[in-house]
């Protein structure tokens, strides 16, 4: 009879402690759309990620819980994972839903109304390290060692900001949230020749999977100063700037550990002194994958892209450590 009163004791202890350290959590009822690839954890706090998952850029997932108020991770059902509640960031995408004060999206649109962009950030991607986890993509099927993403930056986006929206400022024209896949978005309204070009700079858009597409309904539609063809022409500008002058480094190590302060060096005597507090760098598996480039809201028509990151506010980031490696091509 002892030992059973004993275990009732623990087994109510247990609860009791199970729900206080659950207490925190609210529930929340929504949709959180993906914007890129995000480890999904078990564990937040202790980072685990049993499968490796990661979310879908361009899917949509349900959430059943913030983890406070003022949410800094949501709790989202992701199908194909074991188990399958698992915690993204905030700043992995965007929120629609019942309870989305804290998301940065709003039912007065203040959040999704073209022309508001106090800054801009360029988005550039090292395709190789992308591809890796993401080999369904039919870019990612290329390993021609002399293909233009074998050793040049290519490009993500040129994505309009509202710092008071955090990364939730999209959406301004026809669409109000990510569709799945890229291609049921509508073309983008620029001629042919200039998806032409685009293809080679974004190799999404030459293979099929239309991330141009996404990127000009949730991005190029928020801001007023060019159209579709203007907007592209402009970030490939800009992306043909920054790999003159950065993607040799890139090019002499493929394969290699490199330090990240060289790389940092390399931009700084490629732009200006300082010009590498601009970035925002992240890493997979050690692996670079992104360049964010901080801008100003005015992007003057022939403005140099060094012209531009020096007038923009230093918003510096290196997800990376003090290494990576530079992925080459292939799996």
């Amino acid at each position: 009879m002892k030992l059973k009163t004993l275990l009732a004791v623990f087994s109510a202890l247990a609860l009791l402690f199970g729900v206080v350290g659950q207490s925190s959590a609210v529930t929340f009822s929504g949709t959180f759309y993906a914007s890129q690839s995000c480890p999904a954890y078990q564990s937040k706090n202790k980072k685990t990620n049993p499968g490796n998952i990661y979310l879908v850029s361009g899917q949509s997932y349900q959430i059943r819980e913030a983890n406070k108020n003022d949410a800094t991770w949501y709790r989202v059902v992701v199908e194909n994972a074991n188990p399958q509640l698992r915690w993204v960031s905030v700043s992995c995408g965007e929120v629609k839903g019942d309870d989305s004060s804290s998301s940065g999206s709003s039912g007065s649109g203040r959040c999704s109304t073209a022309g508001q962009e106090d800054s801009y950030v360029f988005a550039l991607s090292w395709q190789p390290a992308f591809c890796e986890t993401h080999t369904s993509k039919p870019e990612c099927k290329v390993t021609d060692s002399s293909a233009y993403q074998a050793g040049n930056f290519t490009l993500h986006g040129l994505w309009p900001n509202k710092a008071s929206c955090g990364t939730s400022y999209g959406f301004c024209g026809s669409y109000s949230h990510s569709v799945s896949p890229f291609c049921s978005y509508d073309a983008v309204p620029m001629p042919s020749s200039t998806l032409a070009l685009l293809g080679q700079y974004m190799p999404s858009a030459a293979y099929g999977s239309c991330l141009q597409r996404h990127e000009w309904y949730k991005h190029g539609t928020c801001q007023t100063q060019r159209n579709a063809d203007e907007y592209f022409k402009t970030a490939i500008r800009l992306q043909k700037e920054f790999n003159q002058n950065v993607a040799y480094f890139m090019q002499e190590h493929l394969g290699e550990s490199v330090s990240t302060q060289d790389f940092f060096d390399v931009v700084d005597q490629a732009f200006f002194d300082g010009a590498y507090k601009r970035l925002q760098i992240s890493c997979k598996n050690r692996k670079l994958v992104d360049v964010y480039i901080n801008l100003p809201k005015q992007l003057d028509e022939n403005a140099s892209l060094a012209s531009l990151m020096m007038d923009a506010d230093p918003k510096f980031s290196n997800q990376c450590g003090s290494s990576f490696t530079v992925d080459e091509i292939g799996f």
